[in-house]
């Protein structure tokens, strides 16, 4: 079936009507461990809080739930890596009484202190999650091959394109921990991929089997400064990425990252995730 941007709404329409910012639910209704075959085929799609960075850590898992997702990955600026392992807890369970999942944490942006880097790993771990997305140099490889070793949890290296002096691009991440502990692996920024001008498709058959995690954008261009939109509005290959992953079986986190708006960023969030929801539907 060829998909156009047209049949994908015609199915959001009809399939993902529930993308629309809908009220709130009560408390509990969505189980922890509910799938999410249903509305995305099987992929694991969730909200970077980063998106709502502008509102505190209550109303951001009360808006994450009315998107009608399960899962997220947290921020600092709503839980601050200096937390204690009590208000950590308090954060988890505030999430799942809510139905939701805190699957990584991030970025966290990782420095020369061995201390530090067991403090954010213990940070994520305190929430329940199983990945940490971070920033690193690669002067700090070594380090962090030795800390995660430690650690029942996997660190995914965040790509942040053209102007990022650590890793431009997801495949630089993946062709530097080759001969590093597995429990590394890359965490693929595609807007910032996309800046790059490299291919996203080929970028996941490269990296598949240490992508841990994938930050998801649309962008109005594929320009250096080029600003983001709602997935399916801009000019990135959204539905042949989504075809890959699924027919990869990509069962990996997947984190809806809506940069702009940030005062309003729920309508087009909720039109991020019925773009999606209808393409996978429409496969």
């Amino acid at each position: 079936m060829v998909l156009t941007r047209r049949s994908v709404l015609k199915a959001a329409a009809i399939g993902a009507a529930s993308t629309a910012i809908g009220p709130l639910a009560p408390l509990s209704a969505i189980p922890t461990d509910s799938p999410d075959d249903k509305q995305f085929h099987g992929l694991h799609v969730g909200v970077a809080s980063y998106s709502l960075r502008s509102f505190p850590l209550d109303q951001t898992l009360q808006d994450i739930k009315r998107l009608g997702v399960h899962t997220l990955s947290l921020k600092e600026i709503h839980l601050p890596l200096t937390s204690t392992a009590e208000q950590r807890q308090q954060a988890r369970q505030q999430a799942e009484g809510l139905g939701l999942k805190i699957t990584s944490c991030g970025v966290i942006y990782l420095t020369d202190d061995e201390s530090k880097m067991r403090q954010a790993f213990d940070y994520v771990r305190d929430l329940g999650c199983d990945t940490a997305v971070i920033g690193v140099s690669r002067d700090l490889l070594p380090l962090l091959n030795k800390v995660i070793a430690g650690y029942d949890l996997r660190a995914a290296i965040h790509n942040h394109g053209p102007n990022d002096k650590r890793f431009p691009s997801p495949l630089e991440v993946y062709d530097a921990i080759k001969g590093l502990d597995h429990k590394i692996g890359v965490c693929m920024d595609i807007g910032h991929t996309f800046r790059m001008h490299e291919d996203l498709v080929s970028d996941v058959k490269k990296t598949f089997d240490r992508l841990y995690s994938m930050h998801f954008k649309d962008l109005e261009s594929d320009h250096i400064d080029a600003k983001g939109v709602p997935v399916g509005t801009g000019v990135m290959p959204i539905i042949a990425l989504l075809r890959e992953l699924v027919q990869s079986g990509y069962k990996n986190e997947i984190q809806l990252e809506y940069e702009v708006e940030a005062k309003d960023p729920l309508p087009g969030m909720g039109e991020s995730l019925g773009f999606m929801r209808g393409a996978l539907q429409a496969m």
